[in-house]
């Protein structure tokens, strides 16, 4: 699996347009099980495009909410990450991108699925835990940028809930968080990655997240 979100400029994501999150309380419980979203892999096993994938992933997941399935190519997320890196020869040698120009560049741009273009129309979010849990509810996903352990990759492995962050950092990841059994610090935030829906704690997710990104697609409004 790799990687792919450089470290941010604290300046840049500072002056970004933020969402105004965490004012009045989340929702306790997000349980959308019985929601067949199914996130995408996109080539994140071997390219460092995790934070294109967490975008495709985005307007996947939004789509679904409102009852039906995005036409999202599987190669849609690794074309617009070439794009974003000025189309090297060795795309497999980009190390990754960083997460605010890659939201911005689909701001301006669009993101070509493979079959339409879609604007999301970007905010930043406060990686606290209500902030998050907030966003997630009103935006479907949130985006969120996070520093991963050699221990994260462990307990991706075994197929177990990521609560440890130990170890020597192994590095920076872009996800999905798409809903929560709870608030308190061992409930787990269901997170897309590497083409799965994965379980961490909240207390994993407020250490390993220094930026988080929410998408309104105005093009995804259910009829």
């Amino acid at each position: 699996m790799r990687f792919g979100r450089l470290p941010h400029d604290p300046v840049a994501l500072a002056a970004a347009h933020k969402h105004v999150l965490g004012v009045s309380l989340p929702q306790t419980v997000l349980d959308r099980s019985a929601i067949p979203f199914q996130p995408g892999l996109d080539g994140n096993d071997i390219y460092g495009d995790c934070t294109c994938v967490s975008i495709a992933n985005a307007i996947r997941a939004r789509a679904v909410l409102n009852g039906f399935q995005a036409n999202v190519s599987s190669t849609a997320a690794l074309t617009f990450f070439a794009t974003c890196a000025g189309h090297p020869s060795d795309l497999v040698a980009v190390d990754g991108l960083v997460y605010l120009d890659v939201i911005n560049r689909q701001a301006s741009e669009g993101f070509p699925t493979g079959f339409d273009t879609l604007f999301g129309i970007p905010g930043t979010v406060d990686p606290s835990r209500a902030s998050l849990a907030d966003a997630i509810g009103r935006f479907g996903s949130v985006g969120v940028g996070v520093t991963l352990h050699q221990s994260d990759l462990a307990a991706f492995q075994a197929g177990a809930v990521w609560d440890d962050g130990s170890g020597d950092v192994a590095g920076g990841h872009a996800m999905l968080a798409w809903d929560y059994t709870g608030l308190g610090d061992t409930d787990t935030v269901r997170v897309a990655t590497w083409g799965r829906l994965i379980r961490v704690t909240w207390r994993w997710l407020e250490r390993a997240a220094d930026e988080a990104h929410a998408l309104d697609f105005p093009q995804e409004t259910a009829a």
